[in-house]
């Protein structure tokens, strides 16, 4: 797995295929000089599950 860091000419090496890399970068375990930020980032500290009417605010019309 190759994969171009964006903003210019560095390329990152991984041996593994794309699901897996990417597996890896959303689960936190990637050791990539790119992706290691996102396991805090995205790590949310509460979680609650919405029907589309309650997000949408139709609900009860």
């Amino acid at each position: 797995m190759l994969y171009d860091e964006g903003r210019g000419l560095l390329w990152e090496q991984h041996d593994m295929g794309c699901l897996s890399f990417l597996l890896a970068v959303l689960t936190g375990t990637a050791e990539t000089a790119y992706f290691g930020y996102l396991h805090d980032v995205l790590k949310p500290r509460v979680h609650r599950f919405a029907t589309a009417d309650a997000i949408s605010g139709t609900a009860g019309q």
